[in-house]
């Protein structure tokens, strides 16, 4: 073996994946880089925390976290990524065995998390740094994290799952996995630390349509301010009408529900009035929706 040969290696390589590349009958997949970053990205401006858990189930308050990924990553003021900062992983003992689909899934053990707590000093100091705390099912993340660490709750929340418009841009589905494979990576597992960097990978894609950073359109999706009407006190005569509007029934809180832009609240408002309320004896309860409420746990 020559001492060029490791070289010469990578080159074909590379050579390789050229040639299928500019072949349309195939699409080459890489593994998920080291360094990830957008380019032409300048200085940070302000920085998001990327945010996975694994569960023992899917009911926050009933099930437990058995681990946590955070990954601090700055973006600059045209919402592009300029890098990775720091990571942290840890495991965390439930209290009780964890289900044997959830070891399935993500290959953690009982063994592996006994003994183990989250490090609340470490979390809090990568807290502090975020202007937004980023999840790819942010409702999901946030009820878990409030649940077991309230300080979660202090800051905004994006969702990389909802605010990217993904399916106008030409995406069939929002899956973490899926978008990765049609951005051109892949990688190892369903665990937590692999997922956020997977996460942050794609915000810092070019979207293949608009041409706009993937962070940068969840940036505007974050800042949108919301009106959320729920129709208490409506007759049930008015289901049809309420359902046709977007309204969609919530069955813990028995009422119909819709958010609508803050530019849109006083026609709504009119339309409930004409609609759903014409006696003038009721009117539906509105709260205001930012970033800070956004995919919080809903009160019981």
């Amino acid at each position: 073996m020559t001492d060029d040969q490791p070289q010469n290696h990578g080159a074909n390589l590379e050579a390789a994946v050229a040639l299928l590349e500019a072949h349309s009958d195939y699409r080459v997949v890489r593994r998920l880089p080291d360094v990830i970053q957008s380019e032409g990205a300048g200085a940070a401006f302000r920085r998001g925390l990327y945010v996975d858990v694994e569960t023992t189930g899917m009911i926050a308050g009933r099930d437990r976290i058995i681990e946590l990924s955070m990954v601090l990553f700055g973006y600059d003021e045209e919402g592009r990524i300029t890098g990775v900062e720091a990571t942290l992983d840890a495991f965390e003992d439930p209290g009780r065995p964890i289900p044997p689909e959830i070891t399935a899934l993500t290959g953690i053990r009982d063994e592996d998390v006994a003994g183990q707590s989250l490090p609340e000093v470490e979390i809090e100091a990568l807290l502090t740094q975020a202007d937004l705390v980023i999840a790819h099912n942010a409702g999901f993340d946030r009820g878990f994290l409030s649940a077991r660490l309230p300080a979660f709750d202090e800051h905004p929340w994006a969702c990389s799952a909802n605010d990217v418009a993904w399916r106008i841009e030409g995406y069939e589905s929002s899956k973490l996995e899926y978008l990765a494979y049609r951005s051109g990576i892949f990688y190892d597992g369903h665990r937590a630390l692999v997922d956020c960097l997977a996460g942050v990978y794609l915000l810092a894609q070019p979207l293949p349509r608009s041409g706009t950073p993937a962070m940068a359109a969840l940036l505007a999706s974050a800042r949108r301010v919301e009106i959320k009407f729920e129709a208490f006190g409506s007759p049930f005569e008015t289901k049809d009408i309420l359902k046709a509007r977007g309204y969609r029934w919530n069955g813990e809180k028995r009422v119909w529900a819709k958010a609508v832009p803050e530019s849109e609240a006083d026609a709504e408002r009119s339309w409930l009035a004409a609609n759903v309320y014409p006696s003038g004896h009721s009117t539906a309860q509105e709260t205001r929706i930012t970033a800070r409420e956004r995919y919080a746990p809903t009160p019981k």
